[in-house]
């Protein structure tokens, strides 16, 4: 008899959270923001899967509610909680509308290498206060509705079958954490809810500087060799968000790339056409083009080509327009991995990428010049200055109206520009005996698909291309060409491979006669060993050959 009292007292107890009209609003509300799990997992079981994670997340928040005794605290801990999850039900969708996917480790990343500069482009191209006034508008709204439907449904007998789905959100869950522990793969696991992403991408971001300490043992203690007597001066220029579907060396109709275009039929500049970044988001992307390694396995085991470069005795610098030390969570942020890759560092943003491109000091020593570039980053019309802008609103044809067709006339103004810029810097290398290498971080979308422009959601868009195509081209100085006739040949054999952007490192080291531990022939697309069937991984998971190549 006692023992079914306590049964029954237990029960009660674990019964209460569902009792409460509290329970049933974060239910509902977990739910709204849950759902946009479903615009990338279908299926019928993740689906259920976000059903009992949203009864047991709200389960958990209301025991933790009922715990409370003092009322003020209750009171506090109420409105904090539904602050939270009103909140991320605006970034949730405003994130899916706009970019067509959710809160992930990838956005975290964005948001903490965000500078002020690119913060004020953001809001003045997303946040407008029409665009805020909508969405705080569209949340009251939905909260009006739940309290509604809270009225209702506290009428209504629900609370067994609430406390099943809620024990059933509890084994979710223990499942994802066993997955977790098993595989140790993060982006593998059905990641289900807004809270348990953030919870998630936030411990990625923190293992993020975890990550850069390895990376900076390793390159402290890397040794290598070099087997070639004049060592040539290298340049690698790394534009942004340059789309080769807006580029005239890519087969574009407008103009855009003149000054390249010239060097192209002349046969001074090497043009591929089959080359994809890892990943369409500049920090992710980064990894990808500095590690020998990529971001598999070896990610933390693996060096970075410029320590590579300055083992070898190389002259290393980094002219950025976007990173800067000690700003942000990326590798090229830390202040201590900056010093083993590079013997200088910029340290001031420019207005226009000319502009640092003339305080890029050549030397007469070997060595090795990292350009990052503004590019075409949005806001596009804030690229480049007025004496580029010739694309104006009415050439263009947008089924999203006037606005939409000015933004795209600045993005190929942009593009002008920009190319203007890369030119300005082989006429900068002219006389020096250098080859010079550029590419993109990632492509672009420019409302040529559907109502969006920028980059960041290649899964869901209607052609992945766009995000995922970069622009590679390489030049060599007169005298670096004269000297190296082989390097034509071997240019113009890889014009057609199958390239993937974390073969740069590779190829670097390839030109420079470097070898070292990670360096790998078959991954240098200059080498005769060069792999060219290699499984070309984008974003994680995704066979690009196997599912996107037909695409383009």
């Amino acid at each position: 008899m006692l023992q079914i009292r306590w049964l029954s007292k237990s029960f009660q107890i674990i019964e209460k959270p569902v009792s409460s009209k509290l329970y049933i609003y974060l239910f509902l509300i977990n739910m709204v923001s849950n759902l946009v799990s479903t615009k990338l997992n279908h299926d019928i079981l993740s689906v259920v899967a976000i059903v009992s994670l949203s009864a047991f997340i709200a389960y958990c928040e209301t025991a933790l509610f009922l715990i409370l005794r003092n009322k003020w605290l209750r009171r506090a801990y109420a409105g904090v909680v539904i602050a939270i999850q009103n909140i991320l039900v605006i970034v949730e969708y405003f994130i899916l509308i706009n970019f067509q996917r959710y809160i992930d480790q990838d956005i975290i990343d964005i948001l903490g290498d965000t500078n002020p500069v690119e913060s004020s482009n953001f809001i003045e191209t997303y946040l407008k206060p029409q665009t805020i006034f909508l969405y705080l508008a569209a949340c009251a709204l939905l909260n009006v509705i739940l309290v509604i439907i809270v009225i209702y449904i506290a009428k209504v007998r629900y609370r067994k079958l609430m406390l099943i789905i809620s024990l059933f959100g509890f084994l979710t869950a223990g499942y994802c954490v066993f997955n977790y522990a098993k595989y140790r793969n993060g982006r593998n696991i059905p990641q289900l809810t807004t809270l348990t992403r953030l919870g998630y991408s936030l411990y990625c971001a923190h293992n993020r500087v975890i990550e850069t300490n390895a990376i900076r043992r390793v390159c402290e203690k890397l040794t290598v060799r070099q087997n070639i007597d004049k060592k040539p001066t290298i340049i690698v220029i790394i534009g942004e968000s340059f789309s080769v579907y807006h580029s005239s060396l890519y087969g574009y109709k407008k103009n855009t790339n003149p000054l390249l275009g010239k060097r192209e039929k002349d046969g001074s500049l090497f043009l591929f056409d089959n080359a994809v970044t890892l990943q369409p988001a500049t920090t992710a992307s980064m990894c990808a083009d500095f590690s020998l390694d990529s971001l598999g396995v070896g990610y933390t085991t693996m060096p970075m080509f410029p320590a590579c470069f300055r083992k070898a005795g190389y002259f290393t610098a980094m002219y950025d327009n976007q990173y800067f030390v000690g700003h942000g969570i990326s590798f090229l942020t830390d202040a201590k991995l900056s010093k083993v890759l590079f013997n200088y560092r910029n340290s001031q943003r420019y207005t226009y990428d000319e502009d640092m491109i003339k305080t890029v000091q050549v030397k007469e020593v070997p060595s090795l010049y990292v350009i990052h570039l503004w590019g075409q980053h949005y806001t596009y019309k804030d690229r480049f200055p007025n004496s580029f802008n010739k694309f104006i609103a009415n050439e263009y044809k947008s089924q999203y109206g006037v606005g939409k067709q000015q933004i795209m006339a600045n993005y190929d103004n942009a593009t002008l520009y920009n190319d203007y810029v890369v030119n300005s810097i082989l006429n900068k290398f002219t006389d020096d005996y250098c080859i010079v290498f550029y590419f993109s971080d990632h492509g672009e979308e420019v409302y040529e698909l559907r109502n969006f422009m920028g980059h960041g959601s290649a899964m869901d868009s209607p052609n992945a291309n766009y995000q995922l195509r970069v622009p590679l081209m390489v030049w060599m100085s007169p005298s670096y060409k004269q000297a190296n006739p082989q390097m034509c040949e071997k240019l113009n054999r890889a014009k057609h491979y199958p390239i993937c952007m974390d073969d740069i490192g590779h190829t670097l080291l390839n030109v420079a006669g470097i070898t070292c531990k990670g360096f790998a022939p078959t991954r240098s697309f200059i080498n005769d060993n060069f792999n060219k069937d290699r499984d070309r991984i984008v974003m994680n998971s995704i066979d690009y050959d196997k599912t996107l190549l037909n695409k383009r």
